[in-house]
């Protein structure tokens, strides 16, 4: 069922070469499931705050729909309470928010992808670092009027389709790490990490991350790679106004398609370390099958 947030739109081409194509569950999620509709972030009922964490358990993401505020970075900062501690971004102010928008010929637009209008390969956020944020917030200020859409991929259909399908390749992405830096951060570790019966995945695959693959792991990399950037596999969707998408990082990779170069489209940005009072209410990662 189609949404004034999900619409039929044309895809960015990847390319993408599948051993097998597949319409996933995620593209059948109707967006009212996982939206939750309050007044004001700190203004949360007990029950509203339930009802959030019921949602992203069981969808591994949620989207808040607040109420226009004069400042609407308020209910973004507001989640602190509930999902931890700010993990901040090279290019966040001084309140560790982050805006997303196209900075056209700015030369950060040749190191962050997000400051351009161009597509945003499926990515988990932070690979680069030792400890990831836990949970990816970002909050839609002005929504593009063409394209800008935003996309997800659960790591567990990732897990899936190569169990069925590459077995022994899928084995590699637990014992075998990857190395991707950015400028003088460094990160090594493999793909995907087993902890107390939950898996977390970390992937990244664009040019403006180095990337020490080794070579027993090129192949599923591309595979994987290819898979989440085939849109059959994505669940895609338009964040609108005074909406704020909130992921599990640890679950969800996400992206986004083009949009035309003179639109504005503005979103801002908050990553957490999943440490607070709260976070004992919220599940991180996946149970596969």
């Amino acid at each position: 069922m189609l949404t004034d947030n999900l619409q039929r739109v044309k895809r960015d081409e990847f390319g993408a070469n599948l051993d097998e194509k597949e319409i996933l569950e995620a593209s059948q999620i109707d967006i009212s499931q996982v939206t939750l509709k309050i007044s004001k972030v700190a203004e949360i009922s007990e029950t509203e705050l339930q009802r959030l964490f019921e949602i992203f358990n069981k969808f591994e993401f949620v989207i808040l729909e607040c109420e226009p505020l004069p400042h609407p970075e308020e209910n973004l900062l507001a989640l602190k309470k509930f999902f931890g501690s700010v993990k901040r971004h090279k290019l966040a102010a001084p309140n560790g928010i982050t805006s997303i928008e196209n900075l056209r010929n700015s030369p950060l637009a040749k190191t962050y992808v997000a400051t351009t209008n161009k597509m945003h390969l499926m990515h988990t956020d932070g690979s680069y670092e030792m400890e990831p944020p836990k949970i990816v917030a970002m909050q839609c200020e002005v929504p593009s009027k063409n394209g800008g859409f935003s996309q997800i991929v659960y790591a567990k259909s990732v897990y899936e389709y190569l169990r069925r399908n590459h077995p022994q390749e899928l084995h590699n992405l637990f014992t075998h790490a990857l190395t991707i830096a950015r400028t003088e951060e460094t990160a090594t570790r493999p793909i995907f990490v087993e902890q107390e019966g939950r898996i977390s995945m970390t992937f990244r695959s664009d040019s403006v991350v180095s990337m020490t693959i080794p070579p027993q792991m090129e192949k599923v990399y591309n595979i994987i790679k290819n898979y989440v950037n085939d849109p059959k596999n994505q669940f895609t969707y338009q964040l609108k106004a005074h909406q704020i998408l909130l992921i599990d990082n640890t679950s969800v990779l996400h992206g986004r398609t083009s949009f035309p170069e003179h639109e504005f489209r503005k979103l801002n940005k908050l990553c957490f370390d999943g440490i607070s009072e709260y976070c004992r209410h919220l599940q991180f990662g996946f149970i596969p099958k």
